[in-house]
Order: structure tokens, then sequence, then C-alpha cells
């Protein structure tokens, strides 16, 4: 189908930013691309009973988390940025944890983790896994149900939400009780119909994409991790997962790839794909009409556990 026309109006206005150059500085991109997104996140902030701002200790010094509390007692949703593993910030994603936690009624966790370049993988992924288990570990503290845990992330969030979760199978730990992970990150290291398609148009292109990529990974071999491309991890006795896909954007194939693996494996999947859809829309929820039903989608997930 066509692209949605609220999205196109926002597609309009960026192709009159000055093309993406490979050249530009993680502090210029950075300040630029966080100012858009905290803009629009300032667009419709939900007021939240409770949001409060914390500093925990992770295995690799101090890590801020932001609390959103509709009501004590509730499932709790572990929520990690996109932005490439490069931008973005506890302020860009503000609006969605807000909204997030006022239609679900539950608790949402916004995890500000270590960007790259400043550290590169596996910082981020170790940062992810922290946050994860600190709130499992203080679940009666904070108030929430401690078998009511969930992950979420939206592109490179998404990937870090599902990483985290394979370590906690992993050191055999089952307080994850379910995945959403919206247009995942999950393969670094090849190409797919998609991003062959779309990887020269839009929001996010093969040029920004693999910008993101040299400034997280150390050495290109890091692609072939799993931690850093799940697609390659043993994805058999995972919590189930719901995966969004948006009919435009480049990681739309390894996204639904990665839920019929999943399955293939075991574990439970479900694929949506929002069609009309480009990389990104979720932040432009405000404007963009399919970017409210995602999140009430979320909200219903964890309204109806």
């Amino acid at each position: 189908m066509p692209i949605d026309p609220d999205l196109q109006n926002i597609l309009n206005l960026y192709r009159q930013l000055p093309p993406f150059d490979p050249s530009i500085s993680v502090e210029e991109y950075r300040r630029n691309m966080n100012n858009v997104f905290e803009m629009i996140a300032k667009m419709s902030q939900e007021e939240v009973k409770k949001v409060e701002d914390r500093v925990i200790k992770g295995r690799n010094g101090d890590l801020r988390i932001r609390i959103y509390q509709q009501s004590p007692d509730s499932p709790v949703l572990v929520y990690y940025h996109g932005g490439g593993f490069v931008l973005c910030n506890l302020e860009t994603h503000d609006g969605i944890c807000r909204r997030i936690a006022k239609l679900s009624d539950a608790t949402v966790v916004s995890v500000d983790y270590r960007l790259a370049p400043e550290h590169k993988f596996p910082s981020a992924v170790l940062d992810a896994y922290d946050a994860l288990k600190w709130v499992a570990d203080h679940a009666e503290e904070i108030g929430v149900d401690k078998d009511k845990i969930f992950v979420a992330g939206d592109s490179a969030g998404g990937n870090l939400a599902t990483v985290a979760s394979m370590i906690a199978r992993d050191e055999g730990e089952e307080f994850v009780k379910g995945q959403i992970l919206v247009y995942p990150v999950v393969n670094l290291s090849t190409f797919t119909p998609s991003k062959l398609e779309f990887g020269r148009r839009g929001i996010l292109t093969e040029e920004i994409m693999a910008w993101f990529n040299r400034h997280y990974l150390n050495k290109p071999e890091e692609a072939l991790d799993w931690r850093a491309s799940p697609i390659y991890a043993d994805l058999s006795n995972l919590p189930p997962a719901l995966i969004v896909t948006a009919e435009y954007d480049p990681l739309r194939d390894e996204g639904e790839m990665f839920g019929a693996l999943m399955r293939k494996m075991g574990s439970e999947a479900v694929t949506v794909r929002y069609n009309g859809m480009l990389h990104g829309f979720l932040n432009f929820y405000p404007i963009v009409r399919a970017g409210k039903e995602l999140i009430a989608q979320i909200a219903g997930v964890l309204r109806t556990i």
C-alpha cells in the first residue's frame, strides 16, 4: 500500500534536510537527531502518577533509569530506546514510555544504556541485562509484580531487549515473561531483500546503517556474534515475542525472519506488519496515527496478561 499520508508529510520534510554525510561527527549527528526526537516527544506527554529518575549500579559503573508508574503492584516493562546504539536517550523516548504506562496501567522502566562509540559492543548489551536483572531483584522495592516482567525496545532497543532475554535464559533465570520487539535490529551481518529495496530511500538508509555499525562494533567480525546479531542465537526456550515490522523498513525482512526462526525452534512469536509505514514510525506517534495504534497494542499486551 502507499506510504501513510501522515508519514509522507514527515518524509517530505526530511528530504529537505541536507543529505546524510558519513563524515559527520557523532556529536553533531547525535545533537541534530536527538533534538528532533525530543521535540516530538514533548508534543504529547501523558500525565503519569509517578515518574522517578534513578541511578543504579551496573557491572561497569552507574546506569541511569527512569521509572514511570501508574499504579503499584503492576506488570513492568523494561524498555530500551532505539538509535543505532549511538543516538537517543531517556528524553527522546519519554513520550512513548509515558503513553505506554498510562494506557496499560503498568510500570515502565526506561534504560539509559551506554552509547557507542564512547562505549562499543558489548557495553550496551551488558547494561541492558544489568538493568533487567536489577528490576527483577528490586521488584518489591519499586512496587512491581516480579512475575510479570516484560522487555521491549524499538530498533537497536529491540536488539537489546531480546539479547537481554537470551542472557537471562542462559543464566537459568525465568523472570522475563514476554518480549515486544518493534522493528528490531537482529542481523548486522547480511543484506535482505528489504534492505536492498528500501535501503536507499526513507529515513534509515544503507549509509546510515553502515555508519551505526562502524561506531558500534570494534571490528566487522563482531557482526556474527549472537549478542550483536541475535538471529544467530539459540532461539529455543525464549519468552513469547510480539515482533512488529513496517512495510517500507529496510529491517522488515530480518524481523519477520527472526519471528519465523523463533517459531521453528519452538518459541512463541507473533509477527505483525504495519503497512504503509517506515522505520521509526513509533517515534512520530503524536503525528502518525499508526504510532498511537502501536502503543495501544503494546499496552493491550500488558493489560491482558
